[in-house]
């Protein structure tokens, strides 16, 4: 059958709309990364990371070690805090300018939170858990640098919180009566520090253990709404470990089981309602990670033994990224620079 130059134009046109529904997964993946590996030249295991920029950075892990670099991570210098050496420093946080906050994590007394003001020269600290059950778990500031949340294991079955209004200055428990109660071996992970996130007034903490699930608060820590989520749980090793979002509604959650890394299935999902529900995305084939974070737009990266992996559509499809495995990492999106840390001291920078 012939068909006249307009039916011809017509079909062309949803020929040549099929093929770019086709190929906009493979233009997503496109973009390309450049992951540059190196090493502070100390064997801790490095869990915690913090980006003031493009060229500036910190790192912290065990044996009290604290990293600092300001030419893009080419060199590093070892910062000294006194008396850290047992300390084990699994998150840090720069809320403001020359401001910088350690989180380290153990029982009792071992979890507390140093601060400096000068960037690094001089510490405090400024919390400290005095209760034996007690285990800090991660720490989040909002944009301001004014407001944060930390949070720990549950003592005597609710989850254990801290707020602060002034830049980690000082902090205080939230009350009691509006704790979460958590679950019997629900808990969370120390794994990167980025179990908890802060978008906006909002507030989330992510869980794992016998059940996978995300806290959410808009009171700073007063009441707490939860949801259940189809991330892997049921045993002491696996749930979620980390929780991001690329906006006030649409977030993602990570994990799996640390002692099976290689299990793919039941690792992600995703949210779309600012966390309000949470929906499995079968068709996603991810390793267990630890960390995870917005690039910018609808762009993630993850982190975890299993190495690196990209993602340009929401988490849709994942990218591996050349390169071994880490355990946290921290964006700049502005720059388009993140840095990456993980054990025996190894850390990169990622450029997108």
């Amino acid at each position: 059958m012939w068909l006249s130059v307009s039916n011809q134009r017509s079909r062309w046109k949803f020929v040549l709309s099929c093929l770019t529904s086709l190929l906009l997964p493979v233009l997503a993946h496109a973009q390309q990364v450049n992951l540059r590996e190196s090493n502070t030249d100390t064997m801790a295991s490095l869990r915690g990371v913090a980006v003031a920029g493009k060229n500036e950075a910190w790192v912290t892990g065990s044996a009290g070690s604290v990293m600092h670099t300001s030419d893009s991570g080419r060199t590093w210098q070892r910062i000294d805090v006194p008396g850290s050496a047992e300390l084990d420093f699994r998150d840090v946080e720069i809320p403001a300018t020359d401001t910088v906050l350690l989180m380290a994590a153990g029982p009792g007394s071992a979890s507390q939170v140093l601060r400096s003001s000068d960037a690094g020269k001089t510490w405090k600290v400024v919390l400290q858990n005095t209760n034996p059950q007690g285990f800090f778990d991660g720490m989040d500031f909002d944009a301001s640098g004014r407001h944060g949340l930390l949070y720990g294991d549950p003592i005597q079955g609710r989850l254990d919180l801290y707020v602060t209004h002034d830049g980690g200055e000082t902090w205080r428990p939230t009350g009691l009566s509006g704790r979460p109660i958590l679950s019997e071996g629900e808990y969370g992970f120390a794994a990167s520090g980025t179990g908890v996130t802060i978008v906006g007034e909002m507030a989330y903490v992510a869980t794992g253990g016998s059940q996978a699930r995300v806290w959410r608060s808009a009171d700073w820590g007063q009441s707490w709404q939860v949801a259940e989520t189809p991330v892997r749980s049921g045993n002491e090793s696996s749930g979620i470990f980390s929780i991001a979002f690329r906006d006030s509604k649409n977030g993602l959650v990570v994990g799996g089981d640390y002692t099976q890394p290689e299990r793919s299935e039941r690792n992600i999902a995703r949210s779309g309602d600012g966390g309000k529900t949470w929906e499995p995305l079968p068709a996603v084939m991810l390793e267990h990670k630890a960390c995870l974070r917005s690039l910018g737009k609808s762009a993630y990266v993850a982190c975890g033994r299993t190495g690196v992996a990209v993602s340009w559509d929401g988490g849709q499809n994942w990218n591996n990224v050349t390169g071994g495995g880490y355990y946290t990492v921290a964006v700049d999106s502005n720059s388009q620079v993140a840095y990456l840390a993980g054990s025996e001291g190894r850390v990169a920078v990622l450029q997108w």
